[in-house]
C-alpha cells in the first residue's frame, strides 16, 4: 500500500506546469458555476427544465429501488445524463443545483482532459493547456453548463473519444482502443447525435491503416457496442422519435431548416460557431489555426498523420451536422472538441511577437466571454461585415446568461409549501413563455414538495391547500403581483381565504398575506 501511494505521489509531482494549468482552469470554471447557481433564481427554460425533471424522476425511481426504471422509461433521450443528475441528487439533495453541479464535476474535467490530451498529441503540452482555456471560454458552453442540459456533457465525451482514438494509433494500441470504445459507448448513451462527431474520424482511421489492426478495432467495438447499444435495442420501436431531432420539429424556427443544397445551409454552422459558440476573437484564432495546420499537413512533419486524421474528423463532423435536416446552435457544440485544439495548437509555434499577439487575443476572447456571459458586464458589440453582422461581444447567453433574480419563483413555491399549500395549478397557455415555462415549473414544483395541476383554463378550488398561479402582463389596473418577472409579466397567487370565505390574491412573503379579495370569483 505504501509503495502504491509513493508511486502515485511521484507521478502527480511530475505533472507538467501545463497540466496543472489545465486542472486549475477547470477547477475555477466549476467554482464559477457553483457561484452562478447561488445567484440565479430564474425558472429553467424549456429543455433545461425538462432534463432537470427527468433527473428528478430517475432519482425517485432509484430511491424506490426501481433500478431499471430509467432504462425502461419511454423517452427520446438516452439515460446517461439523467442518471448522472439523479446520482448527484442523492449527494446534494432535491434542489436545482445538485444535478447541475454533479454534471459539472464529472464532465468539465472530462472535457478538459480530452482537449488537453488531444492538444498535447498534436501540438505539445503548452497547446494542450491553451486548448482547455479556449474551450472553457466558449459562451455557449458556459450557458449550457449553468443549467442541466445534455449538449455540454456530449461535447466532453466527444473530446475524450477523439483523444483516445487518436492515441490508439489507428487501433494498434489495444488497451487505448478499448478505452476509446468505452468512451464512444458512453457518448451513445448521452445523445443520439454523438456518432455524427466521431464516425468520420473512425472511418478515416480505418482507411489509413486501421483495417490492418483488426484485432484492435474489434477491441474498440466491443465496449462501444456493449455499453452503447442496449438502450437503443430496448427502445428500437421509439427510434422514429429520435430521428425527429433531425427532422421537421413542430414549433421550431423555420430558419433552422434551410434547403440542404443551399448556401444558407452550408454556412449555417459557420455563423453559429462565429456568433454563438465562440464570438469574433476566438473565431479568428480558429481561422488562423485551420490555415496553419493545413499548410503543415501538406508540407509534412513528424505529426502529419495525427493532424490529418484530426482535420478530417473535424471536417466530417461539420459535414454530418450540416446535412441533417434540423439545425440548432446546441447541435454544433461538440465541434468545440476540435475547434479548441485547432484554435490554439498553432500559437505555440508562432514567432515571439505573433505568439504574444495571439495569446492576447485568446485572453481577450475568454475574459470577454466570461464577463459578458456569466456576469452580464457591458453591452453587445456587433461588427458589420458586408451585409452580415458578426458578434464580437455579447451579454446574452443561450437559455441563460448572467444570473437572474427574475421574481424568485422557486422561493415562492417553497414558501407556499411552508404555508400549507399542497397543490398548485396553472393553465397550459400561461406557461408557454420561456420565463414561465411548463417544463421549468414542473421540476420546481416537485423540488418544493408540491403537486402540479395543469389545466386548460384558470380553475380555483375552495380549499386552503390549493393555490392557483396566474401569469399575465403587469398593469396598473391589476393588484400587485407576488412575483415580477424580467419580461414584464407577473405571477399572482389566488388562494381561498378560509377566514373571509372568499378568494383573494395571496403572497406568503407579505403582510397581510391575503389582499385584493374577490379575485378569481
Amino acid at each position: 500500500m505504501g509503495r502504491v501511494f509513493s508511486t502515485a505521489h511521484v507521478s502527480i509531482a511530475h505533472w507538467s506546469v501545463y497540466a496543472w494549468g489545465a486542472i486549475g482552469t477547470a477547477t475555477a470554471y466549476i467554482a464559477l458555476t457553483c457561484w452562478w447557481l447561488t445567484q440565479d433564481h430564474s425558472i429553467p427554460v424549456y429543455d433545461a427544465g425538462d432534463h432537470l425533471y427527468t433527473a428528478l424522476e430517475y432519482h425517485q425511481m432509484l430511491a424506490a429501488g426501481n433500478l431499471l426504471g430509467p432504462f425502461t422509461q419511454n423517452t427520446i433521450y438516452p439515460i446517461l445524463g439523467g442518471i448522472v443528475g439523479a446520482l448527484a441528487v442523492f449527494v446534494g439533495g432535491v434542489n436545482v443545483a445538485a444535478p447541475i453541479v454533479g454534471e459539472n464535476l464529472i464532465f468539465v474535467p472530462l472535457l478538459a482532459l480530452g482537449c488537453y490530451q488531444t492538444g498535447r498529441l498534436l501540438f505539445g503540452r503548452p497547446a494542450g493547456m491553451l486548448a482547455v482555456v479556449f474551450v472553457l471560454g466558449s459562451p455557449l458552453l458556459s450557458s449550457q453548463f449553468h443549467v442541466f442540459m445534455l449538449d455540454a456533457p456530449l461535447t466532453a465525451l466527444v473530446a475524450v473519444s477523439v483523444w483516445l482514438m487518436l492515441a490508439s494509433k489507428d487501433f494498434s494500441r489495444w488497451e487505448i482502443a478499448a478505452l476509446a470504445g468505452l468512451a464512444v459507448g458512453l457518448g451513445f448513451n448521452m445523445k443520439s447525435q454523438f456518432p455524427l462527431f466521431v464516425a468520420g474520424l473512425t472511418l478515416f482511421m480505418l482507411v489509413r491503416g486501421g483495417w490492418r489492426n483488426w484485432r484492435g478495432f474489434a477491441i474498440f467495438c466491443v465496449p462501444a457496442i456493449v455499453v452503447g447499444a442496449p438502450w437503443y435495442i430496448y427502445h428500437f420501436s421509439e427510434l422514429n422519435k429520435l430521428l425527429e431531432l433531425g427532422g421537421n420539429l413542430s414549433g421550431a424556427n423555420p430558419a433552422n431548416f434551410p434547403p440542404t443544397l443551399s448556401t444558407a445551409n452550408l454556412l449555417w454552422y459557420f455563423w453559429s460557431v462565429l456568433n454563438s459558440q465562440l464570438l469574433t476573437p476566438l473565431f479568428v484564432l480558429v481561422a488562423g489555426g485551420t490555415l496553419w495546420t493545413l499548410v503543415k499537413v501538406v508540407r509534412g512533419d513528424s505529426r502529419r498523420a495525427l493532424r490529418l486524421e484530426f482535420l478530417v474528423g473535424a471536417f466530417t463532423a461539420w459535414l454530418a451536422i450540416t446535412i441533417t435536416r434540423h439545425h440548432d446552435v446546441r447541435y454544433g457544440m461538440p465541434l468545440l472538441a476540435y475547434l479548441a485544439v485547432i484554435g490554439t495548437g498553432w500559437i505555440v509555434y508562432l514567432p515571439r511577437t505573433s505568439r504574444l499577439a495571439a495569446l492576447a487575443l485568446l485572453a481577450i476572447g475568454v475574459v470577454g466571454n466570461t464577463l459578458g456571459n456569466d456576469f452580464g458586464v457591458g453591452r453587445e458589440v456587433k461588427l458589420a461585415v458586408g451585409s452580415n453582422q458578426v458578434v464580437a461581444y455579447s451579454t446574452t447567453g443561450f437559455l441563460v446568461g448572467a444570473p437572474s433574480y427574475d421574481g424568485d419563483v422557486p422561493s415562492l413555491l417553497e414558501a407556499l409549501h411552508r404555508e400549507g399549500v399542497k397543490i398548485v395549478t396553472w393553465t397550459l397557455k400561461q406557461s408557454e413563455a420561456p420565463d414561465f415555462s411548463l417544463e421549468g415549473l414542473l421540476p420546481l414544483v416537485r423540488i418544493a414538495g408540491l403537486e402540479p395541476s395543469v389545466t386548460q383554463r384558470l380553475e380555483y378550488a375552495s380549499l386552503a391547500n390549493v393555490a392557483t398561479l396566474v401569469h399575465e402582463p403587469v398593469s396598473d389596473s391589476k393588484p400587485p403581483p407576488c412575483a415580477r418577472l424580467s419580461d414584464g409579466t407577473g405571477v399572482w397567487v389566488v388562494r381561498y381565504d378560509t377566514v373571509a370565505k372568499k378568494f383573494a390574491s395571496y403572497c406568503p412573503t407579505r403582510r397581510p398575506q391575503f389582499y385584493a379579495p374577490g379575485v378569481g370569483v
